[in-house]
């Protein structure tokens, strides 16, 4: 099936041929012909589905008939299509798709995000066009300081539904829906989970509309695999390892993901130190709103080979070459887990997960294995409870932070351990022969670190005389 098979306006056929698109996807052609329809949806498919297409093509074709209907927007600032996502990085992304496909349809989009100057607010203040992509939070900002107007608006699409839900914009979505007329509002809800909330808020907020369900049989099919290997360290130890994979592992581009913004600063600037050759870049909240689209700009570019980031790349960022995800601390948060490790395996490609993992972990690992056992989208291996340290066991030192000849050992785990892990029995053994947990262990030759090395025995070398008499205890 084609693209005009599915009903679109020959102005399409220029942006088709710009980007090399030949056939829709599964969600694209699912999603698209409802659309057209003026159909309300509630789409759940997984990320890198071309759910953005899906969304932006209807809605693009359905305002142009309305303009040739009823003439162009002519009053300031009032769209008639709103595009809802939960971070700035993803508005920007969607605006790039829109911008590209309004420039054959030949309307009008623009963007609304944290951080915009105030002269750019003000500028949209005063102008006309036909789509608005924001965020939340300025959505409500603007229509407070009456620079925004929602009462012509007949299509809003929430994308990342589940994640805007999460990070707590509900209020914001209520206090919008109240500058609406939802009588006639067409509404596309996308999303890669169903929270509770969620459905509760939609079936609640929206139970006179009729909202058409489309789940995709691919949305609980898993993705490529991706291969999971679980570092014990502690806490001092995490740089070292990180440069270490850098020198010796790492192999094209990935992510290292922090949960904290001093901690990704700190993994930057030890980076930056040891290993100058590396380009790098670094994306927090709190950079300057330019800085951070910078920073996403020239990794998306393929400009670096590392980025290292908080959870504010988790989701939403497609970027399709990424090779391999480091998780510098698991995240306090199980499902954000799946949300970084989501950057990789992307269209069906194999990608690697690195977790350090350390000794105040063993809480979060259960909450991780069991939001892993909830979900089926991707293929993930739970990590393997460390074993309890027995009593009176003195606690390892530390890497020295000179550098250490190191080398590793990989090893793989069976599915029978894998299934004990996620009942959080990693440590029982099968019957007969134990089988080796899927982990690397640190092995350090030269300077003494305290791990992989035998301890040397108490007492003098050998061949030292015997002394006589009462030795006094250390």
């Amino acid at each position: 099936m084609s693209f005009e098979q599915l009903g679109l306006a020959p102005a399409f056929e220029g942006y088709f041929k710009e980007h090399n698109l030949k056939t829709p996807t599964a969600v694209q052609r699912k999603v698209i012909p409802l659309v057209l329809q003026r159909k309300s949806v509630l789409v759940v498919s997984e990320t890198g589905s071309g759910k953005t297409l899906s969304f932006a093509l209807p809605l693009i074709h359905r305002l142009r008939e309305e303009e040739a209907a009823a003439g162009a927007v002519t009053l300031r600032s009032t769209p008639r299509a709103l595009i809802l996502a939960p971070t700035r990085e993803l508005a920007d992304q969607i605006f790039g798709v829109f911008k590209d496909v309004c420039h054959h349809a030949k309307l009008r989009v623009r963007l609304l995000t944290g951080g915009d100057s105030h002269a750019r607010t003000k500028s949209l203040a005063h102008s006309t066009y036909d789509v608005l992509i924001a965020t939340p939070s300025r959505v409500k900002s603007a229509v407070r300081h009456k620079e925004l107007s929602l009462g012509h608006v007949r299509c809003l699409v929430i994308d990342e539904a589940d994640n805007l839900f999460e990070m707590g914009f509900k209020k914001d979505i209520e206090k919008m829906l109240e500058e609406m007329d939802l009588g006639g509002l067409q509404l596309g809800f996308y999303t890669a989970t169903l929270p509770p909330v969620f459905e509760e808020f939609m079936y609640t907020r929206f139970a006179d509309k009729k909202v058409e369900r489309v789940l995709l049989e691919g949305a609980h099919r898993p993705q490529a695999r991706l291969e999971t290997y679980n570092v014990r360290v502690e806490p001092a130890e995490k740089n070292p390892v990180v440069r270490m994979f850098i020198e010796k592992e790492a192999k094209g581009r990935g992510i290292i993901f922090t949960n904290q913004k001093n901690q990704a600063e700190d993994v930057y600037k030890y980076l930056k130190e040891k290993l100058p050759a590396l380009k790098t870049r670094l994306l927090h909240g709190d950079m300057e709103s330019d800085a951070r689209e910078a920073a996403l700009a020239e990794f998306h570019d393929k400009k670096a080979q590392v980025l290292i980031a908080t959870d504010v790349a988790a989701r939403g960022i497609d970027i399709p070459d990424l090779l391999w995800v480091v998780n510098y601390g698991l995240p306090k948060n199980a499902i954000y887990y799946l949300h970084r490790c989501g950057r990789v395996g992307r269209g069906a490609k194999s990608g690697v997960v690195y977790n350090l993992v350390a000794s105040h972990d063993a809480k979060m690992v259960e909450e991780i294995n069991a939001a892993i056992l909830g979900q089926s989208q991707l293929q993930l291996t739970p990590i393997p409870a460390e074993k309890p340290r027995r009593e009176g066991a003195v606690a390892k030192k530390p890497l020295a932070e000179k550098p250490v000849e190191r080398k590793t050992e990989v090893r793989k785990t069976s599915q029978g351990e894998q299934r004990r892990a996620s009942r959080g029995a990693a440590d029982v053994p099968a019957r007969g022969k134990r089988p080796p947990r899927k982990e690397v262990r640190i092995i350090t030759t030269g300077a003494s670190s305290g791990r992989g090395t035998k301890p040397p025995k108490r007492g003098a070398p050998k061949g030292t005389p015997k002394r006589s008499g009462v030795t006094k205890r250390r």
